[in-house]
């Protein structure tokens, strides 16, 4: 990301600039209001930006979004599936967009996350929404996974299993990992880089 900005009429993102190297786990801290979910909603393309430069794989976000989303992985608890009604619904849904969608691989997080397939998605509790949301994000075994705040309002164990499962699918070197949070503690056990975010400015940011 280069000399990226976003104006409100109460808040201006940037210019903001932001480099994950490839294979790195990218950890974007700031609290509440600083702007991390702003920007992770324009490298998805969600919202314009008023200026700036946003590369995904050396490829441009919007003029080559297709193929910068089969290789990205995207979870937020703003995400609502409820339109779907049942688990089963949504993947099927889901998976038809992704070539590399692995089957076996979303069965044994599914399992791991106790979410059954003909579950009723609108009596999920907001823990196990989140994890829904992590199966969908990989289990296409993306190059690029982009997390805002997948740990947000989840108790100690749920978040002791998406820990886990995050440790196993960012082992991969070849995987590039940017994630948000609040919250240094949550995520200093496995990213090795950082950038720290205040009201809408990069304060610091190097492994």
């Amino acid at each position: 990301i280069r000399n990226l900005t976003k104006e409100f009429p109460k808040f201006q993102l940037g210019p903001l600039d932001l480099a994950a190297p490839k294979g790195a786990i990218y950890g974007l801290i700031g609290p509440n209001g600083a702007g991390k979910t702003t920007t992770i909603d324009l490298i998805m393309g969600m919202g314009a930006k008023d200026g700036g430069e946003i590369r995904v794989f050396g490829m441009d976000h919007i003029r080559d979004e297709v193929a910068v989303k089969l290789r990205t992985g995207y979870c937020s608890p703003d995400t609502n599936f409820t339109a779907w009604g049942k688990v089963n619904r949504l993947i099927g849904f889901f998976s038809s967009f992704y070539p590399d969608w692995d089957d076996d691989y979303c069965n044994r997080l599914l399992e791991r996350f106790q979410i059954g397939w003909k579950d009723t998605i609108a009596t999920l509790s907001f823990g196990t929404k989140i994890k829904l949301g992590l199966v969908l994000a990989l289990a296409h075994r993306p190059d690029f996974l982009l997390l805002d705040e997948p740990l947000a309002g989840i108790d100690a164990v749920s978040k002791q299993q998406i820990f886990e499962e995050l440790l196993d699918a960012i082992q991969d070197e070849n995987r590039t990992v940017v994630i948000s949070s609040h919250n240094l503690a949550d995520i200093e056990r496995f990213a090795d880089y950082v950038g720290i975010i205040h009201k809408g400015k990069m304060l610091l940011q190097g492994p």
